[in-house]
């Protein structure tokens, strides 16, 4: 093979091998946007909310069935990815949506996932 099919062969692997380098979700990461972005509302560690009917994080797992994070932070807590084609995007009637990117809202999952008791072998994240 010649030099320049070599490269362009190399190129061309590299290309398929980045997706398996892809960043690992942060769980502290989401514990910062958490505060930042929902601490003004919901307890965010342990304690009440600073607004009472705002439910800790703590206890987020109780609204949702196993597996249904991305479902509940979709109905109006993180702004679509893309709005609809018609109409507002669904929201929660008093939170405001939260606009974040895909690293953003990976971390934010991973730390609300790391709350929930309900994962065997996951544990509350430590900043």
């Amino acid at each position: 093979m010649k030099p320049a099919g070599v490269l362009l062969v190399a190129a061309a692997l590299t290309l398929v091998a980045v997706p398996a380098l892809a960043r690992q979700a942060s769980a502290s990461n989401g514990e910062r946007l958490a505060r930042r972005h929902c601490g003004g509302c919901h307890a965010v560690r342990d304690g009440v909310s600073p607004l009472p009917d705002a439910p800790p994080f703590a206890s987020l797992h109780d609204r949702y069935p196993p597996g249904g994070l991305a479902a509940i932070l979709e109905e109006g807590m993180l702004a679509p990815r893309q709005p609809p084609e018609e109409g507002a995007p669904r929201g929660h009637p008093r939170m405001p949506m939260t606009q974040l990117d895909d690293d953003q809202r990976a971390d934010l999952e991973a730390y609300l996932r790391g709350l929930d008791p309900r994962r065997p072998g996951l544990r509350r994240p430590r900043l």
